[in-house]
């Protein structure tokens, strides 16, 4: 019989660039399952909880853990080793002392901030498509899967919306604009913040690109690849 479906398993050798593994420690590694991050710019909660924070030493132990309902994903409790985790995704981890922010490392790697617990959980969420559905209201797409209705028609793509999770409430509006503080999520540059100097236009065959200002030097990107997180 013909192959059905997708391949279940994920050699080393293939994994997305944002996991730090090496392929010379064994053949497999975990396959993230179908969620609100890309398989490219996600990583499997299991791999997260047991080689970078670290709380277990082996996956059965993090089965363990996962059963127990003891871990959230942004203020949510997720009990599969397969769940993507991606950028500014918040992971709390019942009896320890602190939660843990998914960042990139200077390499383009996930890697995790330490942050102090919060009952309401704010995550910055960059808009990559803008709609107007049935009933006038304007629905959002978020760069981690979230669609948002709004009314506010002021928001465009590019912009950074600050949530507040679970609950998904709009609590702020960051503009993409010259002078707003960026975070750079792809290019050479990635993991880096800086200040937008300017955005050039772009046409049908060339994207926008973002001049950024960071210390005394300045680069260019494209504008995919820079996400505000504060204003002027």
């Amino acid at each position: 019989m013909a192959k059905k479906g997708q391949s279940k398993a994920l050699k080393r050798y293939n994994v997305p660039r944002v996991m730090r593994i090496s392929p010379k420690e064994g053949k497999f590694a975990i396959k993230t399952q179908a969620g609100p991050h890309s398989k490219e710019r996600s990583v499997p909660l299991g791999y997260l909880l047991r080689d970078v924070i670290k709380v277990a030493e082996t996956m059965r132990e993090v089965k363990f853990i996962l059963a127990r309902r003891k871990v959230r994903v942004n203020g949510v409790v997720r009990t599969s080793h397969k769940f993507p985790v991606g950028l500014f995704d918040v992971v709390s981890v019942e009896g320890l002392e602190n939660d843990y922010k998914i960042v990139y490392d200077h390499k383009g790697r996930f890697t995790v901030e330490k942050i102090e617990p919060e009952t309401k959980i704010i995550r910055p969420s960059k808009v990559v498509n803008k709609v107007t559905v049935k009933g006038g209201k304007i629905q959002l797409t978020t760069d981690d899967g979230r669609n948002i209705l709004t009314d506010d028609n002021s928001i465009r793509v590019h912009d950074t919306i600050m949530l507040e999770l679970p609950e998904q409430r709009v609590v702020k509006v960051i503009k993409m604009q010259s002078g707003a503080k960026a975070y750079i999520i792809g290019g050479s540059h990635i993991a880096q913040q800086a200040t937008i100097k300017e955005i050039k236009p772009g046409t049908e065959k060339k994207p926008r690109m973002v001049i950024l200002k960071r210390d005394a030097k300045e680069f260019e990107t494209t504008i995919d690849n820079v996400m505000v997180i504060g204003e002027q």
